[in-house]
């Protein structure tokens, strides 16, 4: 047990997940109240396709992966807000536009093996840049959060009346967009393209199963995200089997537990 925290794979995955799961499921929780929460599988399949694109340039993947994730949120969020598509509409283009095209540059790359890591994640193609990136994103997006939780809250609830209340709620839309897109691209080259999501969503859902009060709910998804966090670490590392699967197979048990627990 002790050999496992000499390696440095391992330490650099305790640290990243210490700051990522945390914040993920903080931002869930916002985006069920927005009934929001396809964009994050929406993002995470344009970070794939940024992931992709880097393969094929031969670039750093996390630096294009955090700007085609923003220009993307930003881009969802201002058609959604204009009207001009429908939400579904707009966030399933970019998915689709994602996975096709990510296809494409990896095809043409001739680096398929690489597809299991961008899928499900590998903290063995986490390198020490990627991890002093994840740390200022994730104090960006925890900024953000402390900053602006009240007004995101009124705007989740009624837009209208936050917006009445002297809130600026473009810029806050903006924002959230901003840094939701930031949290999930800073996550995926350790949680995976497909998973990242579910780091975001059950934690938030299980929680909602047990607790009647938003904060309650917010605190309880932090605890079981870290938990499986921690704990996904620790079966991966004795399975084989990819960190974000291990976390989102233990996510999934904790949500079974709690819907069962309500029902009785």
């Amino acid at each position: 047990m002790i050999e496992i925290f000499e390696l440095n794979i391992i330490k650099r995955a305790f640290i990243i997940v210490s700051v990522i799961a945390p914040l993920a499921p903080l931002f869930g929780v916002f985006l069920l109240i927005r009934r929001y929460a396809f964009l994050a599988d929406t993002i995470a399949h344009v970070g794939f396709l940024a992931i992709a694109l880097s393969l094929f340039l031969g670039i750093n993947s996390l630096s294009v992966l955090i700007v085609l994730s923003i220009a993307v949120s930003v881009s969802v969020e201002q058609l959604r807000s204009k009207g001009r598509f429908p939400a579904e509409g707009s966030l399933s283009f970019f998915l689709y536009a994602g996975v096709a095209i990510s296809v494409l540059f990896i095809t043409f790359s001739h680096n398929t093996g690489s597809i299991m890591n961008i899928l499900f994640g590998s903290l063995s193609t986490v390198t020490r840049q990627d991890v002093y990136l994840i740390l200022a994103g994730a104090l960006l997006c925890g900024a953000f959060l402390l900053r602006y939780h009240k007004n995101l809250l009124n705007l989740c609830i009624d837009e209208e009346i936050a917006h009445a209340s002297g809130i600026n709620t473009s810029k806050v839309k903006i924002l959230f967009a901003v840094t939701v897109a930031l949290s999930i691209s800073i996550s995926i080259k350790t949680m995976g393209a497909l998973l990242i999501g579910s780091l975001m969503i059950i934690p938030p859902l299980t929680a909602m199963q047990i607790c009647r009060s938003l904060r309650s709910t917010a605190v309880a998804s932090i605890i079981f995200s870290l938990f499986s966090a921690y704990s996904g670490i620790f079966l991966s590392f004795y399975s084989g089997i990819p960190l974000g699967a291990s976390i989102s197979s233990i996510l999934i048990a904790l949500f079974l537990i709690s819907f069962i627990i309500r029902l009785f």
